[in-house]
């Protein structure tokens, strides 16, 4: 073999390596990215129940305002079904009636987060979030029920 013929075939093994060495770069670089929007993710799903269950605590039972503050960030794919608000008994039984609340508690379950990583991507479900307060008044008044707005 002569040196031009050695040469060329030296560029098309440099291009190979590098379309290998590459892809496993992307990945690598892309699910770093992932990660941290899924730990972002995760906080704000903790940040949207805690400030559900404080909604929770001082606004009227079944109020829709409950489940729309979980997603105060405008998360993708949230659905306010994979919210649960449940008022509790002093055991910590969910009741109905009011005289019978003594906390509120507001779980988010079966949050799934897509990601976006070359060749593989991969959903991952969010653990339950769940925040438990003591009632206060529950947007009851002496005089009215004040409704949240």
């Amino acid at each position: 073999m002569n040196t031009h013929t050695l040469k060329r075939a030296q560029r098309g093994l440099t291009t190979v390596e590098f379309s290998v060495i590459g892809g496993v770069l992307m990945i690598l670089l892309f699910g770093t990215l992932e990660f941290s929007r899924v730990l972002y993710t995760f906080a704000v799903l903790g940040e949207g129940t805690r400030r559900a269950a404080r909604l929770a605590a001082v606004c009227p039972l079944g109020s829709p305002n409950i489940r729309a503050t979980v997603d105060f960030a405008g998360l993708p794919n949230f659905n306010p079904g994979n919210v649960l608000v449940l008022y509790l008994d002093a055991a910590g039984f969910p009741t109905g009636a009011y005289t019978n609340i003594n906390a509120v508690q507001v779980r988010i379950v079966g949050y799934r987060i897509p990601l976006s990583i070359p060749f593989i991507n991969p959903t991952v479900t969010a653990p339950p979030f769940t925040v438990t307060m003591p009632r206060e008044s529950l947007g009851v008044s002496s005089t009215a029920v004040t409704p949240c707005g």
